[in-house]
């Protein structure tokens, strides 16, 4: 019986003027002798027609194979096919209406999270007043700095979250013509007036007479000027400096530096700020450089610092220009 029927089988193939060469992910063997082997399942077979007219003489096809029986045993088998054009088609597709749900989703996500980013940060420069309000012997006072470390903690691993949703330089619709860097800058020093004032930190802003526009996402750019500079002002004892200069460079790459007078970096922890969960603060996570970098990197830019121990650190970040 399995002979004959794989003879059958062959023979019908030819006299349709064609040939079965072999199946691509196995080959099978149906015998008299018991016991019967049979394997069902989904599999992908290739036949090639003999027609010297057809320029494309070989096709492929998925085979669904299963087995029919009763309770005699086996009586026979079902078999249906497609051609795998259209199956990798469908797919495809499939595959797609996925993608443009997750991508929505995850631009979705963000959003959100941006919008909790915001109230976070007010919070936080609230509870800066309130702390200064209290005297050093007062609980309160400790309190008030678990919140704001509970409050970093939170914002670095939302920062964190936002990387993985915006790694591959996604861009607002808003955003797609270009950001201002002047106007980013200035936003996000408005917003650390009180953090200043508590301080007694004076900011100072320095641009390039030249309008510099760059691609970027106005989120992100934000969010890495509001790590550094938060890093600038926890470095500092009061009544220090800050400055913060935009220009160009070569025409082709905008340069902004944020140069402070904290207690700077030491020479062997210098190449280590931008790894992952290094910090040099007591409860650091040791995210925000490392996210600081990575968002660079993903706009054709780059990060770099000087730094003198007990002076200050100056981090420079580099963005291709698109108009100046």
């Amino acid at each position: 019986m399995g002979d004959e029927w794989r003879r059958d089988t062959m023979n019908s193939a030819k006299s349709g003027k064609r040939k079965c060469d072999y199946f691509t992910q196995s080959t099978y063997t149906i015998r008299q002798a018991p016991p019967l082997y049979v394997r069902e399942g989904s599999h992908r077979i290739l036949i090639e027609y003999d027609d010297d007219k057809v320029s494309n003489n070989a096709y492929a096809y998925d085979i669904d194979f299963s087995v029919i029986e009763d309770s005699a045993g086996i009586l026979g088998c079902f078999a249906t096919y497609e051609e795998a054009a259209k199956t990798e088609l469908k797919e495809s597709q499939r595959n797609k209406v996925q993608n443009e749900s997750l991508m929505a989703e995850k631009q979705m996500a963000a959003s959100y999270i941006h919008e909790i980013k915001n109230p976070i940060f007010s919070i936080r420069g609230f509870l800066q007043i309130l702390h200064q309000s209290f005297s050093e012997d007062d609980k309160r006072k400790e309190y008030v700095n678990i919140i704001i470390s509970e409050l970093d903690r939170m914002n670095s691993l939302i920062n964190e979250f936002l990387s993985k949703y915006k790694d591959d330089s996604f861009i607002n619709d808003e955003d797609k013509n270009g950001i201002s860097v002047r106007k980013t800058i200035e936003e996000v020093v408005a917003f650390f007036q009180y953090g200043f004032k508590l301080k007694d930190i004076t900011c100072k802003c320095d641009f390039s007479s030249d309008e510099l526009i760059v691609m970027v996402d106005k989120e992100q750019l934000i969010q890495i000027l509001i790590n550094l500079i938060q890093n600038s002002i926890e470095a500092m004892k009061t009544g220090a400096n800050l400055s913060i200069k935009a220009y160009a460079k070569d025409k082709t790459m905008c340069i902004v530096e944020i140069k402070d007078e904290g207690i700077g970096i030491r020479q062997d922890d210098i190449n280590k700020v931008f790894n992952p969960f290094f910090s040099t603060k007591e409860n650091g996570t040791g995210l925000g450089l490392y996210i600081t970098k990575k968002i660079i990197n993903n706009y054709g830019g780059s990060i770099y610092l000087e730094s003198t121990e007990g002076k200050g650190t100056t981090f420079y970040l580099e963005f291709p220009l698109i108009s100046c």
